[in-house]
């Protein structure tokens, strides 16, 4: 069996394979642990219609405001809420730019603020989801290739790394890149 098709196997048995069903991780016996930073939350107003502005009004801004504000119990509660329900966001124009952050800083929840098993898996799922629905969100590339260097799968964090950069991103995008490329031993 290849070496690479064993570490694909093994990994998607470790953090879940895209677009699976995550059956057996339980984001309710995750640890979410805020900073205990406090910023108070910043009201919005967008007239977007009664839907999609509720949606965002009250769901998704004020997520956006509970991530910045340390406040991650609440801001993974509000980010789950909006990309459970896509479909409120249909007629408007950034539903995928919506979507896509939502799913990126949810799994920056898991990732980095986060305690128990599963936490890769969801957190990898959600920045699966995120290049699904913009594949040009070039910093999610960033944090996929970490959950693979942080779990030892040098290979795989290198070639997300590697395709990244075949993406032309921008400059400091692209910087970031290489720097995380440099720092993983190459086999030859």
């Amino acid at each position: 069996m290849p070496m690479l098709f064993l570490g694909h196997l093994v990994l998607g048995l470790i953090v879940g394979a895209a677009g699976q069903n995550l059956a057996g991780i339980d984001p309710a016996r995750i640890e979410i642990i805020d900073t205990g930073k406090f910023i108070p939350y910043a009201a919005t107003d967008i007239e977007a219609g009664p839907v999609t502005g509720n949606i965002l009004n009250f769901h998704y801004f004020p997520a956006v405001n509970f991530y910045n504000g340390g406040r991650y119990k609440e801001a993974e509660e509000q980010f789950s809420y909006v990309i459970l329900r896509p479909h409120y966001l249909e007629a408007n124009p950034k539903r995928a730019e919506f979507m896509s952050i939502s799913h990126y800083l949810r799994g920056m929840i898991y990732f980095y603020h986060a305690n128990g098993v599963g936490r890769h898996s969801l957190a990898k799922a959600d920045f699966e989801a995120a290049l699904k629905w913009n594949p040009q969100n070039y910093v999610v590339f960033l944090e996929l290739s970490r959950i693979y260097s942080n779990l030892g799968f040098q290979q795989e964090a290198s070639s997300v790394l590697r395709h990244l950069l075949d993406l032309k991103p921008d400059e400091e995008t692209a910087r970031q890149a290489q720097m995380e490329l440099d720092k993983i031993p190459q086999r030859d």
